[in-house]
């Protein structure tokens, strides 16, 4: 099922293709924006790509925080909903440690424990760490490991970067995967994988109606899956984030 895990998170990246090229503002997927200043009122100063504008929310937005928001055009003007705060994974920059879908396929070797090859991988990089931003990134992942999340930051092409997370759970004798991913364009997606007599089932959560729905369009690629259930929810968080300590290291 670890192996799944990756090829998942491959599907992901490419639905992720598709969320990239939405750059209409009545594009039916998220959007990315930043908190640039609070102005009177609830009327804020965001910054959408290369664009900067004014517009309200009724819900109090972090200065300088990071969100996915649903974006419309109606009568000239501008509207914003269901804005979702992404996490503290995402806001590191110059990620020391890239895992394209090959350097991805040797941590996930079917037959092969993945903590234990990632945490000896990560011991031999910590002692080989070339600045104090790397020595704290690494041990941020072998700390997720001790909380028995396996981290794994994803690199597929230029600027498509993500990560996922996977931790081993046990129910009524059973084995199964709990999942976290996350990829600037597309969201965060959480689940479970279980393997059944029948094949492998799915369960998976996705923070919009309209990344849903994207996805129930692609189940043909998910060929691994013999049962598949999509789920919305807007409160998805990772296994383990990566605090604000942290990421005050960077540079």
């Amino acid at each position: 099922m670890i192996k799944q895990l990756g090829q998942l998170a491959q599907i992901q990246n490419n639905l992720q293709n598709s969320a990239t090229q939405a750059t209409q503002f009545n594009a039916t997927l998220p959007m990315r924006l930043e908190v640039m200043e609070k102005m009177q009122g609830i009327r804020y100063m965001l910054k959408i790509g290369n664009i900067t504008m004014e517009t309200k929310s009724l819900k109090e937005l972090e200065i300088g925080g990071k969100y996915w928001a649903m974006m419309a055009k109606s009568n000239g003007s501008i509207t914003l909903s269901d804005l979702i705060k992404q996490p503290d994974l995402l806001k590191t920059q110059n990620i020391p440690l890239r895992l394209n879908p090959e350097a991805m396929a040797q941590f996930l070797k079917e037959g092969e424990n993945p903590f234990e090859t990632m945490k000896g991988f990560l011991m031999d990089r910590l002692a080989q760490a070339e600045s104090k931003w790397e020595f704290a990134f690494l041990s941020h992942m072998l700390m997720s490991l001790r909380q028995k999340v396996l981290t794994l930051p994803l690199h597929y092409d230029e600027k498509k970067d993500g990560f996922l997370q996977l931790r081993k759970k046990q129910a009524n004798n059973h084995d199964y995967l709990e999942f976290y991913s996350v990829f600037a364009n597309l969201g965060a997606t959480w689940g479970y994988l279980y393997k059944l007599n029948n094949g492998i089932k799915l369960d998976i959560s996705v923070m919009y109606e309209s990344i849903a729905k994207l996805l129930k369009n692609n189940l043909n690629e998910l060929e691994f899956i013999n049962q598949v259930n999509i789920h919305t929810n807007s409160e998805i968080k990772p296994l383990y984030d990566f605090n604000d300590f942290l990421l005050d290291l960077e540079g």
